[in-house]
């Protein structure tokens, strides 16, 4: 007997779109065809709507920290608000916030923090912290406990989070050889730096002064030093959080010769703009990169169906009103993050799909299949596959709702899509074979979520 069946749904995937049924037993997809037999546990009657992978979301920050304060949210209540999404799966961040903690231990503790908490699946990025020659041997040690990916800062040197560019060279080098990918926040500090200061002499601190303080060449110089280093070793690049028409003409250009570079963009840069900053509390849309302009906006779609940008993720740093609003609306004071996790699938399809800008096909290659690829993932999940992973996400295209913060199962109180008109919140969010959200209702036992050893293949 199936555990579970999904009739008559539209099942989705990067490469089709057909009606049939799916079923389920173990956590696993075990068949995909018309008519299935119905002898199981649990029948769910997918008519009409939309049946699609669950979605992945590779770039998350819970429970991170500013000025001795966290962001709003724990594993527990982010993932509720995930799960109510339609996320499955999320890959945070092991940051060396104590240096005199190894990687391992680093993500050893990031690993204890979110066992017992967390409802969907999750992973961790290494986050080296120190330009020492000692942790280039560690990162090899990282790989083989099932964490392959890792991210470097080019920026925040003065929050000691800085990785120098010795530091980028050889961890690419290293990496790349050992069968991981390295991924990094492309920053440069010393402009960013620079500009900071001639802000604070001029008092032109409001956030309208923030994205001219940081604004393309920030980004784009970043871009094109770490693409020359990755070239150099023939390392294997992850460029997080890509945001500019200027940063997309280099990677264009990089992957043209046959550099190994991989870029996301983030939800924010897709469907807000710089215009955000004028509005009353602006300063609470601050995040780095800075929301960019609607020409940027319109080249990343652009770089997305060029197949430039392979995946799209939140970025999520759920700091509440409290602290956005603790530094009285100075940029530099400002903690930076925008609230986001569970809301890549309601806007990829709102802004993307249903604009015409993607299909819903490539909706799902960006927002699941891709990231799965891409950090160790696929052959479990990021796909409707026989023997992988039940991970699913049914959603109604035509039901329409309007977006308030007070509706995500968060302890985050505001949101920065307030008042947008959204489709495609899901009807059912299932993990692993396991309804976790039912209309509206996230059901997910609080620990049920697993820590992912991955391998990139």
């Amino acid at each position: 007997m199936l555990d579970l069946i999904i009739k008559n749904g539209n099942l989705v995937t990067k490469d089709i779109t057909k009606k049939c049924d799916i079923g389920i037993i173990d956590g696993k997809i075990t068949q995909i065809g018309e008519n299935l037999r119905e002898d199981a546990k649990e029948v769910i009657d997918a008519s009409g709507e939309y049946v699609i992978p669950g979605v992945i979301d590779p770039h998350v920050h819970i429970h991170h920290p500013f000025k001795g304060k966290y962001s709003a949210d724990d594993f527990y209540t982010a993932t509720r608000a995930a799960a109510f999404g339609g996320t499955t799966t999320f890959l945070d961040f092991a940051i060396q916030w104590d240096k005199e903690l190894s990687l391992k231990e680093s993500l050893e503790k990031r690993i204890s923090q979110s066992e017992g908490e967390a409802i969907i699946d999750f992973g961790f990025h290494v986050c080296p912290t120190k330009s020492e020659p000692e942790i280039i041997g560690e990162l090899g040690h990282i790989i083989d406990m099932g964490a392959p990916s890792f991210k470097m800062y080019m920026t925040y040197s003065k929050q000691g989070r800085m990785s120098d560019d010795g530091m980028l060279l050889y961890g690419l080098d290293a990496v790349g050889k050992k069968g991981g990918i390295l991924g990094v926040h492309a920053e440069n500090d010393s402009i960013s730096l620079f500009r900071e200061k001639l802000s604070i002499e001029s008092g032109n601190l409001e956030a309208t002064d923030f994205p001219i303080a940081k604004d393309n060449i920030v980004e784009a110089e970043a871009v094109n030093r770490v693409s020359y280093i990755n070239k150099y070793v023939n390392g294997n690049l992850y460029i997080f959080h890509l945001s500019t028409k200027e940063g997309l003409d280099i990677l264009a250009r990089e992957k043209g010769t046959g550099n190994r570079i991989t870029a996301e963009t983030c939800i924010h840069y897709l469907c807000l703009d710089d215009s955000y900053y004028g509005k009353e509390n602006g300063h609470r849309y601050i995040c780095s990169p800075p929301l960019r302009s609607k020409e940027d906006q319109d080249a990343l779609w652009d770089g997305i169906n060029k197949g430039l940008i392979t995946t799209i993720s939140t970025d999520h740093c759920g700091f509440p009103t409290e602290l956005k609003d603790s530094g009285n609306g100075k940029y530099n004071a400002t903690p930076n993050g925008l609230p986001s996790i569970g809301m890549l699938l309601p806007l990829v399809y709102t802004h993307g799909v249903c604009r015409g800008r993607i299909s819903i096909n490539k909706m799902v290659e960006l927002i699941s299949t891709n990231a799965a690829k891409t950090f160790g993932m696929y052959s479990q999940k990021g796909d409707i596959q026989v023997g992988y992973d039940a991970d699913i996400v049914i959603f109604n295209p035509d039901r329409e709702i309007e977006m308030k913060a007070d509706m995500m199962p968060t302890d985050v109180d505001w949101s920065p899509y307030e008042g947008m008109v959204l489709k495609a919140f899901p009807t059912y969010t299932i993990s692993r074979g396991q309804v976790i959200m039912e209309k509206g209702n996230v059901i997910g036992d609080r620990g049920r979520g697993k820590y992912l050893k991955r391998k990139i293949i």
